[in-house]
Order: structure tokens, then sequence, then C-alpha cells
């Protein structure tokens, strides 16, 4: 399965909700075992919630390996390497080391209720 992220978002990927979007386009296809490839020519802008929301929660359920051997980037901005690599690292983190999680969940927890 072949995406092209420009089509399907546009040319700025910034959003939670796009990233979820993006995941739910390709995610039947990726749990079905299938190589899905995401083109990101002609796209200019990524921040990490939309790396969270589209690629960062398969680790909750797959390995780092799975991910990299099946989710292919294709004409991905070095402009979003960077955002791309935190949102897998701090994924991979939070869904391999409880204690990381416990925390972490806490902080946005009250976060949330100062809010």
């Amino acid at each position: 399965m072949k995406i092209s992220i420009h089509d399907l978002i546009g040319d700025v990927c910034m959003t939670y909700d796009d990233g979820e979007r993006l995941h739910a386009t390709f995610r039947p296809a990726f749990d079905a075992g299938e190589t899905v490839e995401l083109d990101f020519a002609d796209t200019r802008i990524f921040v990490s919630a939309f790396f969270n929301a589209s690629v960062g929660c398969l680790l909750e359920h797959y390995t780092r390996d799975e991910v990299r051997e099946r989710l292919q980037f294709l004409n991905l901005p070095a402009a979003a390497a960077e955002p791309l690599r935190q949102s897998v690292e701090n994924a991979e983190r939070y869904y391999r080391d409880p204690a990381f999680r416990e925390s972490l969940d806490k902080v946005l927890e009250n976060l949330a209720a100062e809010a």
C-alpha cells in the first residue's frame, strides 16, 4: 500500500488529528502484514504530534524492527527526520518502560487538572 501524504493531509503535517487520520488509513494494511509506503513528496512542515499519532502508536503492539521493516518513508524531507525520530524513541520508551509510562502519565494528568 502506498499513500501520498500530500494528497491525504496536505503540505503541513502538524496536528494529532491529521496523524490519526493517516494512521487509520494505513493501519488495516499494516496489521494484515503488508508493507506500507508513506510518500512525503510535496510536504514541508512537521511536528512530533503528527508522528506520535500516525507512527509512534504502532510501538504499543509492534517492535521497532517490525515497524522499520513494514513502514517505508519515501521522499521524507530532512525537516521531518528529527520529529519522526523523537516520536519513535519516545513511543518506544513509553510502551516498553512501565516506570517511564507511569511517571509521564502522572505529569500529563496533573497538567490536565491545572488546565
